[in-house]
């Protein structure tokens, strides 16, 4: 059976649609086209699943980018999965790039999110880094002020 929508890939997708006045109407789609009509959502790879289909992939470029210094093509680089030498990197940089931004969504790689524990911790980093800064200027007001933050934080041992 074929999908009613394109008319061209079997049916793998069987939807029961319920319409206005109680009426309704079968839908045997593929799932293309059932992800196109919100049917199904689409499977969301990991970025290791990402990254491995775009090495995988293969383009007409890939054998004529070359690194001039150790002579590894981009297609090999995408075989093997490791540089030859230090200036590869260099050379396969916007291919990189493209991959990073396709898998984080993003031009750079930002990391995890911090947990509030992390977040309280990095504060407190950095308060104290203030504190120190205070102390050497003889600022004793802005260190009292900067000392009263931390105690509120839960740190009693103020140096």
């Amino acid at each position: 059976m074929l999908c009613d929508d394109c008319k061209k890939k079997p049916a793998t997708v069987f939807v029961k649609e319920v319409a206005a006045f109680g009426k309704t109407r079968e839908l045997n789609l593929c799932e293309e086209c059932a992800q196109k009509r919100g049917a199904i959502n689409p499977k969301k790879l990991s970025p290791i699943e990402i990254l491995q289909k775009l090495l995988k992939e293969k383009t007409a470029q890939d054998e004529k980018v070359i690194c001039p210094n150790c002579f590894l093509s981009l297609a090999e680089f995408k075989r093997v999965g490791r540089f030859g030498c230090n200036n590869c990197l260099n050379v396969f940089e916007p291919y990189i790039k493209i991959w990073i931004k396709e898998i984080h969504n993003s031009d750079r790689h930002i990391g995890k999110k911090m947990k509030s524990g992390t977040r309280k911790g990095v504060e407190i980093f950095k308060l104290r880094e203030e504190l120190k800064k205070a102390l050497e200027k003889e600022s004793y007001e802005e260190a009292a002020k900067i000392r009263d933050k931390l105690k509120s934080l839960g740190v009693f041992n103020v140096e």
